[in-house]
């Protein structure tokens, strides 16, 4: 599982990987393999990704708005 340490600093990693580290996390709550013991960790470690990914995803929007203004102008 990725620290919240990991999801700051891997600023290498696609939308497309951190999203499917996200599903990663959200079946582990639905496996044979959670804890509560690790449930608060694992939330918050998926928490901050999902953070991430808006953010990804807000800039990559804004990209997208400015290359389409300069082709509509």
């Amino acid at each position: 599982m990725m620290s919240k340490k990991d999801v700051q600093e891997n600023d290498n990693t696609t939308i497309q990987q951190e999203m499917t580290q996200l599903s990663e996390m959200i079946a582990w709550f639905q496996s044979d393999d959670f804890s509560l013991e690790a449930a608060v960790d694992t939330y918050k470690k998926a928490e901050a990704l999902a953070g991430k990914i808006e953010k990804d995803l807000s800039e990559l929007k804004n990209e997208i708005t400015v290359i389409k203004q300069r082709f509509d102008a």
